[in-house]
């Protein structure tokens, strides 16, 4: 996906969503496939219709010419002209071109006279010379009838061809959205499982870890076994929040989101500092009501995970901007950074699970799960995300979620 330039971020689809554009994109490639068979078949029935009726013209002429005897009488849609000795004969309401074509060469041609097209043989019979001429306006209607059926027969397929594709693409995604549910729930109920046995090894590693009969290296181990079980900890909350939060409206409140920045700068107010980073937590809507009905450790989970992704890619001494803002019915929080930026093309891979980028300043690994956590709070909050950046010039993203007063 290609992300425009900062002050135009770029939305990030869902999984669903890209399921229903393949489905509306394989509906419309192959009612447009069927609109080109169509196209192609009434290109050559014309093709085939016309050569046909320009045989049967000619032979039509050729038939009069090989009969005629005088100007008297031509079948309908026909005029007659004779050369003898000199002399010129045409039938009545002959067009002008017959006289001329008398005097010319033999064989066939096409001629118009005014608005009027005409198909013409000349032939010497009989010490004459003699020119038959065909109307060709029956035929050309004939053909424009020929038209119009296959434009409304290519018109009727394509609908057709249209709604059977919309359904048969409907009927494909389905399994896909099934399966997409039951992965939400297996990682549910996995996370749910290894959440209880993570904690206690967690506890057991922290009371192995404060014994003082243990020699320095054994400690050392300890804790990173505590550090260890924390992230694993880590790990599995993000995913059974990922996986829960659509499905738990009951625990929605009102939750104000300045003040819920406030408290998420708080609980990472030591790492940075520690790293001499700045965090500045600022509303461009002083006045507004910046609250938002929500699951609210979901929502403080989404902000933590950008203001963690912007304090892992931040330069020590930069500066970690959230700023909070109202517009019409939407509350917005943007988290921006100075740091290392990101490359427009990873835009839309973050945001897959256990997907990262680079640039982390902190020298930490990142388990790839904390962007695509944010994007199932927000769509679970009928919201949406926005990314916008640039290599070397910062990261800003933005959630924009529904107002509690809309």
């Amino acid at each position: 996906m290609k992300l425009r330039r900062r002050g135009h971020p770029a939305a990030i689809p869902t999984e669903l969503t890209v399921l229903r554009h393949a489905a509306r994109t394989a509906a419309i490639q192959s009612a447009l496939a069927l609109a080109a068979m169509l196209v192609m078949v009434g290109a050559v029935l014309y093709v085939v219709d016309s050569h046909i009726q320009r045989h049967q013209i000619d032979d039509q002429l050729s038939q009069v010419v090989a009969t005629v005897n005088d100007i008297d009488d031509p079948p309908p849609g026909m005029a007659i002209g004779i050369a003898e000795h000199g002399r010129i004969a045409v039938s009545a309401h002959a067009p002008a071109p017959t006289a001329t074509l008398v005097t010319g060469p033999t064989g066939y041609r096409d001629v118009r006279a005014g608005d009027v097209e005409y198909r013409a043989l000349v032939v010497d019979h009989s010490g004459r010379r003699i020119a038959v001429l065909l109307d060709l306006t029956p035929w050309q209607e004939g053909r424009q009838r020929l038209v119009a059926a296959l434009l409304a027969a290519e018109l009727a397929g394509l609908a057709a061809a249209a709604g059977v594709a919309v359904v048969l693409s409907r009927r494909a995604i389905r399994p896909l959205a099934a399966a997409l549910t039951l992965q939400r729930r297996f990682v549910a109920d996995a996370s749910h499982e290894l959440r209880a046995p993570l904690t206690v090894l967690h506890t057991r590693a922290q009371l192995l870890a404060r014994r003082t009969d243990l020699d320095e290296d054994l400690t050392t181990q300890l804790h990173g076994m505590v550090a260890d079980t924390r992230a694993l900890a880590d790990v599995v909350d993000d995913l059974l929040l990922a996986a829960s939060a659509q499905h738990e409206p009951d625990r929605r409140e009102r939750v104000d989101l300045f003040e819920l920045c406030h408290q998420v700068r708080e609980s990472v107010a030591a790492q940075a500092e520690s790293r001499g980073i700045t965090i500045e937590v600022t509303t461009a809507s002083p006045t507004a009501q910046l609250v938002v009905d929500g699951v609210r450790p979901a929502l403080r989970r989404a902000v933590f995970a950008l203001l963690d992704n912007a304090l892992n890619h931040e330069q020590p001494g930069g500066t970690v901007t959230v700023r909070i803002a109202r517009a019409a019915a939407e509350v917005s929080v943007t988290v921006a950074d100075t740091g290392t930026g990101l490359d427009p093309c990873d835009a839309e891979r973050l945001f897959l699970r256990f997907a990262h980028g680079d640039g982390h300043s902190a020298g930490t690994r990142a388990h790839g799960i904390g962007l695509a956590l944010v994007r199932e709070i927000v769509d679970a909050h009928d919201g949406r995300i926005t990314v916008d950046g640039a290599p070397g010039h910062g990261a800003t993203f933005t959630l924009h979620l529904p107002a509690a007063d809309r």
